[in-house]
This record gives structure tokens, C-alpha cells and sequence, in this order.
């Protein structure tokens, strides 16, 4: 079975309709939520997801953030990640941040590479929280077979060259490493680019899931989120 995950930019377009927004994904039975943490340098995201966590900056404080998603894991049942930026984690403190957050099942921090994941992951695991390695068409199969016997949540494949909202597509390098990868204990799953039924249905030819950012992203400030999660689902 493939799952499905959605990205999230916390309190975007507005902290009620980000809240509005999770209730939706329970009730449509989104597998597993990905919120993003507004960061003033997201270097990893596209023009959409970039704008709205510049906008969410200028409307909210990081404990408006925190108490936002704290809200989430009460409405949500399925897992629940954070997707957020090296520098958010160093300046509250690793440990501080992990044990501030450990209600949520894992973190997703998108400029760490895996040779420097070691001091990230040691202290989530004190607090039995989830670690999500990023992979790419151009990771080398040695790198891959180490994340594959150190995961312990889903490995991330990146499948575009570029930032988030890119043109959905999976080349042969792509394909070759997602069968690699396959048969992870908790998966590989897809992210960047994908926007529709069909890119989910290819991904998941190849994947065990999929996570949907910039469109989910798009459709929130549009008001349209309801649309789209049946477009997905149906």
C-alpha cells in the first residue's frame, strides 16, 4: 500500500485554517502529516513554500509554531514529522529542541547530509524520535546501503535536481536507486514535484509513498485544500 503524506507550512495561510487544514487531512485519511517550520533561508523549497514561510515569519512567533503543531498531534492521529533547517535546531540547542518536540514522531531537517546526520540523529534517539535520511539520484549506493541499516523511520528520495515544486519526473539513476532502497524496514518514500494522481501513481510503482509539498502548499493559500485532497484521494 502506498501512503501518502502532505506538507504543511505551520500557521500558512493563517494559524486557523492551518489547523482547519490537519483536520482535513484526518478526516480524508492522509497517512502522515510533514509540517514545515518557517525558516527565513529554505534553501531545499521552491518560490511557493518560500513565500509562505516568509509570510508565516511576519505574522507569528516560534512559540506560536510550536503550540500550532503541539495542536496538530492532538487532532492527527497518524505520524507526524517536522520538516525544518539545521540552523532552527543549533540555535535552540539539539537536545533542547528534541525534548521541546518529542511528542512528534520525527524530524526532517533538510540541509543535513548524511555525514553530518551522526550528532542529529544520537540525541532523537534519546527521545525515541524518529530520524528521516535525505537520499537523491546522485547519492552513491555506499552511502545508501549505510542509511539503509542505520533508518529508523522513511528514507526521503529527492527525486528532482532543484528545490521543491519542480517538474515531477523519475529518471533511470532515480529508478535504479529507489529499487535499491526498497525493502527498507520503514520505507522509501517520494518527495519533490509531486502534484497529481498520476505522479503518485508512478512514484508509488517505485516507492512505498509519497509526500506532497508545494501544491499542498498552493492549494492552502487558495483555499482550495479540500479540492485537492479529494483530487488525490478519489
Amino acid at each position: 500500500m502506498c501512503k501518502i503524506g502532505i506538507y504543511l507550512v505551520c500557521n500558512y495561510p493563517d494559524k486557523d485554517s492551518f489547523i482547519e487544514n490537519v483536520k482535513m487531512c484526518e478526516r480524508y485519511g492522509i497517512d502522515f502529516l510533514e509540517i514545515g517550520l518557517p525558516f527565513s533561508d529554505p534553501v531545499a523549497d521552491g518560490a511557493i513554500i518560500e513565500k509562505a514561510s516568509n509570510e508565516a515569519l511576519k505574522r507569528y512567533s516560534a512559540n506560536d509554531f510550536f503550540e500550532s503543531i503541539k495542536k496538530s498531534r492532538e487532532i492527527f492521529d497518524g505520524r507526524l514529522y517536522i520538516m525544518t533547517y539545521a540552523n532552527l535546531v543549533f540555535g535552540c540547542g539539539i537536545e533542547t529542541f528534541a525534548q521541546r518536540y518529542r511528542f512528534i514522531d520525527g524530524v526532517i531537517i533538510a540541509d543535513v547530509p548524511f555525514v553530518e546526520s551522526e550528532r542529529f540523529k544520537a540525541v532523537f534517539d534519546k527521545f525515541d524520535t524518529g530520524f528521516v535520511y535525505f537520499t537523491t539520484p546522485e547519492s552513491s549506493f555506499e552511502t545508501l546501503k549505510k542509511i539503509k541499516q542505520k533508518t529508523n523511520d522513511f528514507i526521503y528520495f529527492v527525486s528532482i535536481r532543484g528545490t521543491t515544486g519542480g517538474e515531477f519526473g523519475l529518471d533511470e539513476d532515480s529508478i535504479e536507486r529507489l529499487k535499491f532502497l526498497k525493502g527498507a524496514r520503514h520505507g522509501v518514500v517520494v518527495g519533490f514535484g509531486i502534484k497529481t494522481k498520476e505522479h503518485i501513481k508512478k512514484a508509488c510503482s517505485y516507492a512505498d509513498g509519497v509526500v506532497i509539498g508545494s501544491r499542498a502548499v498552493e492549494m492552502a493559500q487558495k483555499g482550495q485544500f479540500e479540492k485537492f485532497l479529494i483530487s488525490i484521494k478519489q
